[in-house]
């Protein structure tokens, strides 16, 4: 799939845009096609449109909210439908880890797998099944899906938007800039997973693919490198351009 144009589409298809934007997030929900679909890609790039002020943030948001619940809330319909007789399909026959990996994750976390879900790729779109699967009431659903689609629809665009934005910049310092807030980000992240398995760990709960080994000299490396890029940003030779991107963001996001 040519994702570059699909993008250049939308930029050149304003009045479009939005309903795009609510297709791509709709058939990144729905349970299956979800894993084939380059969502997060094209709303990276709808992100970057954004950024660069082609299209307004809060209304792509709305679209991008409105997708997503619907897609999800269809994924969980038709596993109330059709309870267990699901897991005889042949799609998940094939791939039985695709319904055993997301009944771990909703196990574990209940009612709150259908809001951490959908920042996790692997079980994102499985979860809204499994919970239809498992006779959730429809109000309580419904009411998680809402709750958690308005928190996860304007964060997704965030990092598009950056990028986005950061082309407003002196040329050759955007790419430092968006690098070292890229590895400040993915390493905060790796800090908090690494940290959260060694909690796991002592707790003696179970953990599932998971490598043990070095996982304290894991944690702290990537404390070191978030403390070391974040300091970089906010007091190094790049912080003015990273308060002017700042900046430039929220003008964006409240514009």
């Amino acid at each position: 799939m040519d994702l570059s144009a699909i993008t250049d589409w939308i930029s050149q298809n304003p009045q479009w845009a939005y309903w795009v934007i609510l297709a791509i997030a709709f058939t990144e929900s729905l349970a299956v096609i979800g894993i084939f679909a380059p969502g997060w890609l094209l709303l990276v790039g709808v992100g970057f449109l954004i950024g660069t002020g082609t299209i307004n943030y809060i209304m792509a948001s709305i679209f991008c909210f409105t997708g997503a619940v619907t897609g999800e809330y269809l994924s969980f319909s038709v596993g109330k439908h059709f309870k267990d007789k699901v897991r005889h399909w042949s799609v998940f026959q094939k791939n039985p880890e695709w319904l055993s990996r997301t009944d771990h994750f909703f196990e574990r976390f209940g009612v709150a797998s259908l809001a951490l879900g959908r920042f996790v790729g692997p079980v994102r779109a499985f979860v809204p099944l499994i919970a239809g699967m498992s006779s959730m009431p429809v109000p309580r659903y419904l009411m998680i899906n809402v709750i958690s689609g308005l928190i996860w629809a304007p964060l997704y665009l965030i990092p598009g938007v950056m990028v986005g934005a950061s082309t407003q910049l002196e040329k050759e310092e955007t790419w430092w800039l968006v690098g070292t807030i890229v590895l400040c980000s993915l390493a905060v992240w790796l800090a908090v997973v690494y940290l959260r398995n060694i909690w796991r760990e002592q707790h003696h709960d179970e953990i599932h693919d998971y490598d043990k080994s070095h996982a304290v000299m894991k944690a702290c490396s990537a404390a070191v490198v978030a403390l070391i890029s974040g300091w970089f940003l906010l007091f190094g030779p790049l912080n003015e351009s990273f308060f002017m991107l700042a900046n430039l963001m929220g003008d964006i996001v409240i514009a």
